[in-house]
Protein backbone atom coordinates (compact mmCIF):
# COMPACT_ATOMS: atom_id res chain seq x y z
CA UNK A 1 0.00 0.00 0.00
CA UNK A 2 1.29 3.45 -0.93
CA UNK A 3 2.59 5.54 1.96
CA UNK A 4 -0.04 8.29 1.72
CA UNK A 5 1.75 10.56 4.20
CA UNK A 6 5.02 10.43 2.26
CA UNK A 7 3.25 10.80 -1.08
CA UNK A 8 1.26 13.78 0.18
CA UNK A 9 4.41 15.41 1.54
CA UNK A 10 6.19 15.02 -1.80
CA UNK A 11 3.23 16.56 -3.62
CA UNK A 12 3.22 19.50 -1.23
CA UNK A 13 6.94 19.96 -1.86
CA UNK A 14 6.21 20.73 -5.51
CA UNK A 15 3.53 23.23 -4.52
CA UNK A 16 6.03 25.03 -2.28
CA UNK A 17 7.99 25.98 -5.39
CA UNK A 18 5.18 28.07 -6.90
CA UNK A 19 7.03 31.09 -5.50
CA UNK A 20 10.64 31.81 -4.55
CA UNK A 21 9.75 31.65 -0.85
CA UNK A 22 11.84 28.50 -0.45
CA UNK A 23 15.07 30.36 -1.26
CA UNK A 24 17.08 31.54 1.71
CA UNK A 25 20.46 33.22 2.12
CA UNK A 26 23.10 34.60 -0.21
CA UNK A 27 24.84 32.20 -2.62
CA UNK A 28 27.88 34.47 -2.66
CA UNK A 29 28.12 35.22 -6.37
CA UNK A 30 28.10 38.94 -5.56
CA UNK A 31 31.64 38.46 -4.27
CA UNK A 32 32.86 37.47 -7.73
CA UNK A 33 33.63 40.02 -10.46
CA UNK A 34 34.30 38.82 -13.99
CA UNK A 35 36.66 40.92 -16.09
CA UNK A 36 34.73 42.49 -18.95
CA UNK A 37 36.62 43.00 -22.20
CA UNK A 38 35.97 46.28 -24.03
CA UNK A 39 37.92 44.84 -26.97
CA UNK A 40 35.82 41.68 -27.26
CA UNK A 41 34.94 40.68 -30.80
CA UNK A 42 32.84 37.72 -29.64
CA UNK A 43 29.11 38.02 -30.29
CA UNK A 44 26.47 35.91 -28.47
CA UNK A 45 25.59 33.97 -31.60
CA UNK A 46 29.22 32.87 -31.94
CA UNK A 47 29.51 31.49 -28.40
CA UNK A 48 29.82 27.70 -28.15
CA UNK A 49 28.32 26.44 -24.89
CA UNK A 50 28.96 22.75 -25.56
CA UNK A 51 31.00 20.72 -23.12
CA UNK A 52 31.74 17.15 -22.08
CA UNK A 53 30.84 15.52 -18.78
CA UNK A 54 31.35 11.87 -17.80
CA UNK A 55 31.90 10.95 -21.42
CA UNK A 56 28.72 12.59 -22.70
CA UNK A 57 28.71 15.55 -25.07
CA UNK A 58 26.29 18.21 -23.81
CA UNK A 59 24.93 21.30 -25.53
CA UNK A 60 25.64 23.40 -22.43
CA UNK A 61 27.23 23.03 -18.97
CA UNK A 62 23.90 22.46 -17.25
CA UNK A 63 22.45 19.55 -15.26
CA UNK A 64 18.72 19.50 -14.50
CA UNK A 65 18.86 18.76 -10.78
CA UNK A 66 16.99 15.99 -8.95
CA UNK A 67 13.81 17.20 -7.30
CA UNK A 68 10.84 14.80 -7.42
CA UNK A 69 9.28 11.46 -8.29
CA UNK A 70 6.90 8.89 -6.87
CA UNK A 71 3.68 10.90 -7.27
CA UNK A 72 1.40 11.80 -10.20
CA UNK A 73 2.57 15.42 -10.01
CA UNK A 74 6.17 14.27 -9.87
CA UNK A 75 5.62 12.11 -12.94
CA UNK A 76 4.22 15.07 -14.88
CA UNK A 77 7.16 17.26 -13.92
CA UNK A 78 9.77 14.59 -14.71
CA UNK A 79 8.24 14.00 -18.15
CA UNK A 80 8.24 17.72 -18.92
CA UNK A 81 11.82 18.08 -17.69
CA UNK A 82 12.94 15.07 -19.73
CA UNK A 83 11.33 16.44 -22.89
CA UNK A 84 13.25 19.69 -22.45
CA UNK A 85 16.49 17.90 -21.57
CA UNK A 86 16.23 15.70 -24.66
CA UNK A 87 15.37 18.66 -26.87
CA UNK A 88 18.31 20.69 -25.53
CA UNK A 89 20.66 17.71 -25.07
CA UNK A 90 21.17 18.21 -21.35
CA UNK A 91 21.51 15.70 -18.49
CA UNK A 92 18.88 15.34 -15.77
CA UNK A 93 18.06 13.41 -12.61
CA UNK A 94 14.89 12.38 -10.83
CA UNK A 95 14.13 12.94 -7.17
CA UNK A 96 14.61 10.33 -4.47
CA UNK A 97 14.07 6.71 -5.52
CA UNK A 98 12.90 5.85 -2.01
CA UNK A 99 9.25 5.78 -3.12
CA UNK A 100 10.12 3.37 -5.92
CA UNK A 101 11.85 0.94 -3.57
CA UNK A 102 9.00 1.06 -1.06
CA UNK A 103 6.25 1.11 -3.70
CA UNK A 104 7.37 -0.42 -7.04
CA UNK A 105 4.09 0.71 -8.60
CA UNK A 106 5.55 4.22 -8.80
CA UNK A 107 8.01 3.02 -11.47
CA UNK A 108 6.46 5.08 -14.26
CA UNK A 109 6.87 8.33 -12.33
CA UNK A 110 10.64 7.91 -12.76
CA UNK A 111 10.66 6.12 -16.13
CA UNK A 112 11.39 9.02 -18.49
CA UNK A 113 14.38 7.58 -20.36
CA UNK A 114 12.85 4.43 -21.81
CA UNK A 115 14.25 5.21 -25.27
CA UNK A 116 17.65 6.27 -23.89
CA UNK A 117 17.41 9.70 -25.48
CA UNK A 118 18.90 11.63 -22.55
CA UNK A 119 22.67 12.21 -22.77
CA UNK A 120 22.92 11.38 -19.04
CA UNK A 121 20.18 10.28 -16.64
CA UNK A 122 20.74 9.85 -12.90
CA UNK A 123 18.75 8.62 -9.93
CA UNK A 124 18.87 10.05 -6.43
CA UNK A 125 18.90 8.41 -2.99
CA UNK A 126 19.87 9.20 0.58
CA UNK A 127 23.01 7.49 1.94
CA UNK A 128 21.18 5.65 4.73
CA UNK A 129 18.65 4.21 2.29
CA UNK A 130 21.36 3.33 -0.22
CA UNK A 131 23.46 1.51 2.38
CA UNK A 132 20.39 -0.29 3.69
CA UNK A 133 19.38 -1.50 0.24
CA UNK A 134 22.90 -2.37 -0.84
CA UNK A 135 24.73 -1.44 -4.05
CA UNK A 136 23.51 -4.41 -6.08
CA UNK A 137 19.83 -3.71 -5.48
CA UNK A 138 20.24 0.01 -6.13
CA UNK A 139 22.17 -0.66 -9.34
CA UNK A 140 19.49 -3.08 -10.51
CA UNK A 141 16.82 -0.39 -10.05
CA UNK A 142 18.92 2.20 -11.87
CA UNK A 143 19.47 -0.21 -14.75
CA UNK A 144 15.72 -0.87 -15.01
CA UNK A 145 15.18 2.87 -15.32
CA UNK A 146 18.01 3.26 -17.86
CA UNK A 147 19.93 5.47 -15.46
CA UNK A 148 23.62 6.12 -15.97
CA UNK A 149 24.43 6.81 -12.33
CA UNK A 150 23.24 7.98 -8.94
CA UNK A 151 23.22 11.07 -6.76
CA UNK A 152 23.70 10.40 -3.05
CA UNK A 153 22.18 13.34 -1.21
CA UNK A 154 23.04 14.54 2.29
CA UNK A 155 20.12 16.29 3.99
CA UNK A 156 20.78 16.39 7.72
CA UNK A 157 19.15 19.81 8.14
CA UNK A 158 16.07 18.76 6.19
CA UNK A 159 15.67 15.66 8.35
CA UNK A 160 15.54 17.85 11.46
CA UNK A 161 12.28 19.25 10.12
CA UNK A 162 10.68 16.03 8.90
CA UNK A 163 7.77 14.38 10.76
CA UNK A 164 8.77 13.21 14.24
CA UNK A 165 12.22 14.54 13.40
CA UNK A 166 13.11 11.20 11.92
CA UNK A 167 16.79 10.77 11.25
CA UNK A 168 18.26 7.73 9.55
CA UNK A 169 21.80 7.33 10.90
CA UNK A 170 24.52 5.94 8.67
CA UNK A 171 28.28 5.54 8.71
CA UNK A 172 29.94 7.71 6.02
CA UNK A 173 32.98 5.43 6.14
CA UNK A 174 30.87 2.75 4.43
CA UNK A 175 30.14 4.88 1.38
CA UNK A 176 33.42 4.39 -0.54
CA UNK A 177 32.81 0.64 -0.66
CA UNK A 178 29.19 1.17 -1.69
CA UNK A 179 30.28 3.48 -4.50
CA UNK A 180 32.90 1.02 -5.73
CA UNK A 181 30.48 -1.92 -5.68
CA UNK A 182 27.70 0.13 -7.29
CA UNK A 183 29.86 0.18 -10.41
CA UNK A 184 28.46 3.31 -12.06
CA UNK A 185 29.11 7.04 -11.56
CA UNK A 186 28.06 8.43 -8.18
CA UNK A 187 27.70 12.15 -7.48
CA UNK A 188 27.63 13.38 -3.89
CA UNK A 189 25.33 16.33 -3.22
CA UNK A 190 23.95 18.42 -0.39
CA UNK A 191 20.43 19.87 -0.20
CA UNK A 192 20.94 23.55 0.42
CA UNK A 193 23.55 23.78 3.19
CA UNK A 194 26.77 23.19 1.25
CA UNK A 195 29.96 21.36 2.24
CA UNK A 196 32.78 22.52 4.52
CA UNK A 197 36.43 22.33 3.50
CA UNK A 198 36.91 19.27 5.72
CA UNK A 199 33.82 17.62 4.17
CA UNK A 200 35.23 18.26 0.72
CA UNK A 201 38.64 16.89 1.68
CA UNK A 202 37.07 13.66 2.95
CA UNK A 203 34.72 13.24 -0.01
CA UNK A 204 37.52 13.96 -2.51
CA UNK A 205 39.18 10.71 -1.36
CA UNK A 206 36.09 8.68 -2.27
CA UNK A 207 35.73 7.12 -5.77
CA UNK A 208 33.08 9.67 -6.80
CA UNK A 209 32.26 11.01 -10.25
CA UNK A 210 31.58 14.55 -9.02
CA UNK A 211 30.57 16.75 -6.10
CA UNK A 212 27.36 18.80 -6.34
CA UNK A 213 27.80 21.80 -4.02
CA UNK A 214 24.11 22.58 -3.29
CA UNK A 215 25.24 25.45 -1.11
CA UNK A 216 23.32 28.02 0.89
CA UNK A 217 21.57 30.72 -1.09
CA UNK A 218 19.11 28.62 -3.07
CA UNK A 219 16.34 26.26 -2.03
CA UNK A 220 16.47 25.45 1.66
CA UNK A 221 14.76 22.10 2.18
CA UNK A 222 14.60 22.65 5.91
CA UNK A 223 12.37 25.61 5.08
CA UNK A 224 10.28 23.47 2.71
CA UNK A 225 9.70 20.89 5.44
CA UNK A 226 9.36 23.05 8.53
CA UNK A 227 6.04 24.70 7.67
CA UNK A 228 4.42 21.29 7.82
CA UNK A 229 6.12 19.63 10.72
CA UNK A 230 7.68 22.02 13.25
CA UNK A 231 5.77 23.77 15.98
CA UNK A 232 5.82 27.50 15.28
CA UNK A 233 6.75 28.05 18.92
CA UNK A 234 9.82 25.80 18.67
CA UNK A 235 12.72 28.08 19.56
CA UNK A 236 15.14 25.97 17.49
CA UNK A 237 13.23 26.27 14.20
CA UNK A 238 15.16 29.29 12.88
CA UNK A 239 18.67 28.00 13.63
CA UNK A 240 19.25 25.95 10.43
CA UNK A 241 17.96 28.89 8.38
CA UNK A 242 20.83 30.99 9.72
CA UNK A 243 23.47 28.42 8.80
CA UNK A 244 24.91 26.91 5.64
CA UNK A 245 27.93 27.67 3.45
CA UNK A 246 27.39 29.89 0.38
CA UNK A 247 27.51 28.12 -2.95
CA UNK A 248 30.24 30.29 -4.46
CA UNK A 249 32.53 29.58 -1.51
CA UNK A 250 31.88 25.82 -1.70
CA UNK A 251 32.78 25.83 -5.41
CA UNK A 252 35.94 27.82 -4.67
CA UNK A 253 37.02 25.41 -1.91
CA UNK A 254 36.19 22.33 -3.99
CA UNK A 255 38.21 23.65 -6.93
CA UNK A 256 41.38 23.04 -4.92
CA UNK A 257 40.78 19.30 -5.20
CA UNK A 258 41.00 17.01 -8.20
CA UNK A 259 37.27 16.41 -8.49
CA UNK A 260 34.54 17.36 -10.94
CA UNK A 261 32.20 20.01 -9.58
CA UNK A 262 28.55 20.77 -10.21
CA UNK A 263 27.76 24.25 -8.92
CA UNK A 264 24.26 24.47 -7.47
CA UNK A 265 22.43 26.43 -4.82
CA UNK A 266 21.01 29.81 -5.78
CA UNK A 267 22.15 29.71 -9.41
CA UNK A 268 19.40 31.80 -10.99
CA UNK A 269 20.86 33.83 -13.88
CA UNK A 270 23.30 33.46 -16.73
CA UNK A 271 25.72 35.65 -14.80
CA UNK A 272 25.48 33.28 -11.80
CA UNK A 273 26.22 30.41 -14.17
CA UNK A 274 29.26 32.16 -15.62
CA UNK A 275 30.64 33.00 -12.18
CA UNK A 276 30.18 29.41 -10.97
CA UNK A 277 32.04 28.08 -14.01
CA UNK A 278 34.80 30.66 -13.64
CA UNK A 279 35.21 29.63 -9.98
CA UNK A 280 35.84 26.04 -11.02
CA UNK A 281 32.50 24.31 -11.60
CA UNK A 282 32.33 21.93 -14.56
CA UNK A 283 28.55 22.20 -14.77
CA UNK A 284 25.88 24.21 -12.99
CA UNK A 285 22.53 22.95 -11.80
CA UNK A 286 19.15 24.12 -10.59
CA UNK A 287 15.73 22.64 -9.89
CA UNK A 288 13.40 25.06 -8.07
CA UNK A 289 13.28 27.59 -10.95
CA UNK A 290 12.33 24.76 -13.28
CA UNK A 291 9.45 23.70 -11.03
CA UNK A 292 8.23 27.30 -10.87
CA UNK A 293 8.44 27.57 -14.66
CA UNK A 294 6.54 24.29 -15.01
CA UNK A 295 3.79 25.50 -12.68
CA UNK A 296 3.38 28.62 -14.84
CA UNK A 297 3.42 26.74 -18.15
CA UNK A 298 3.39 22.91 -17.96
CA UNK A 299 3.85 22.54 -21.70
CA UNK A 300 6.81 24.80 -22.42
CA UNK A 301 7.81 26.63 -19.23
CA UNK A 302 10.91 24.56 -18.47
CA UNK A 303 12.30 24.82 -21.99
CA UNK A 304 11.66 28.57 -22.12
CA UNK A 305 13.30 29.21 -18.74
CA UNK A 306 16.41 27.20 -19.58
CA UNK A 307 16.72 28.82 -23.00
CA UNK A 308 16.54 32.30 -21.50
CA UNK A 309 19.33 31.50 -19.01
CA UNK A 310 21.53 29.99 -21.69
CA UNK A 311 21.04 33.14 -23.76
CA UNK A 312 22.05 35.19 -20.71
CA UNK A 313 25.17 33.04 -20.37
CA UNK A 314 26.03 33.67 -24.03
CA UNK A 315 25.71 37.42 -23.43
CA UNK A 316 28.04 37.27 -20.42
CA UNK A 317 30.59 35.26 -22.37
CA UNK A 318 30.36 37.74 -25.23
CA UNK A 319 31.13 40.62 -22.86
CA UNK A 320 34.07 38.67 -21.41
CA UNK A 321 35.40 37.81 -24.85
CA UNK A 322 35.26 34.08 -24.13
CA UNK A 323 33.88 32.06 -27.07
CA UNK A 324 33.93 28.66 -25.33
CA UNK A 325 33.32 27.18 -21.89
CA UNK A 326 37.00 26.28 -21.57
CA UNK A 327 37.93 29.91 -22.26
CA UNK A 328 35.42 31.10 -19.66
CA UNK A 329 36.85 28.75 -17.03
CA UNK A 330 40.29 30.32 -17.59
CA UNK A 331 38.97 33.89 -17.61
CA UNK A 332 40.32 36.33 -14.97
CA UNK A 333 38.04 37.12 -12.03
CA UNK A 334 38.35 39.12 -8.85
CA UNK A 335 37.17 37.72 -5.51
CA UNK A 336 36.25 39.69 -2.41
CA UNK A 337 37.59 38.98 1.06
CA UNK A 338 35.09 36.25 1.91
CA UNK A 339 36.98 33.92 -0.43
CA UNK A 340 40.11 34.16 1.70
CA UNK A 341 38.29 32.28 4.44
CA UNK A 342 38.26 28.50 4.80
CA UNK A 343 35.16 27.07 6.43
Amino acid sequence: MLDEALSSRKSRHLNHFRSDGTDRGDPGFGGVTLRQSALSCVFPGEVDLSTEFLGARLSAPLFLAPITGGTPEGADFNRAAAQSAIRLRLPMATGSLRMFFEHPGTFETYNVNAHRELPLFFGNLGPAAALGLGPERVREACDRLHMDGLFLYFNHAQELAQPAREHEPFDPDLLPEFITRFGAPVIIKETGMGFSSSDIFTISKWPIAALDTSGAGGTNFYLVEQDESIDSQDETREIPLQMGIPTALVIHMASRHNIRIIGSGGVRTGLDMAKALCLGADLVSFAAPLVRAWHRDPADGIHAWITSRLNQLRSVMSLCGTPTIDALKRHPRTLDTRFTETI
